[in-house]
């Protein structure tokens, strides 16, 4: 196929990205149109969509339902497993020591004032 090119000096026309001797090159329309339409063979002459091992380009709806389940299965355990930590780290202690000064033994309390 030969290439055809069209070349159009533009140089004259005012725009800040056009500078001196700037020339845009066109293709023809019906060279721009045939580039879609690829041949079905490869360089050996074999075609190019070959056969898959299997007989088939995608998964089986059984091996798809099954890596959904399996996604699924994940996420529930890890929200299992995060609810269960959080509820083993969310435990107080198993005693409490009074080290606050009002909580000591011989503490002076403060009377509570009457309400009024």
């Amino acid at each position: 196929m030969r290439e055809e090119r069209s070349k159009e000096d533009i140089s004259s026309t005012t725009a800040p990205s056009i500078g001196p001797n700037t020339v845009i090159e066109r293709e023809p329309p019906e060279q721009r149109l045939a580039r879609g339409n690829q041949s079905r063979e490869d360089a050996m002459g074999l075609d190019k969509r070959r056969s898959v091992i299997g007989g088939s380009y995608s998964p089986s709806p059984r091996r798809q339902a099954a890596m959904w389940g399996l996604a699924v299965a994940v996420v529930i355990g890890l929200a299992i497993g995060l609810k269960l930590l959080a509820d083993e780290l969310d435990q107080p202690p198993a005693k409490i020591e009074n080290t606050a000064p009002w909580a000591q033994r011989d503490a002076p309390q403060k009377k509570p004032k009457p309400l009024e």
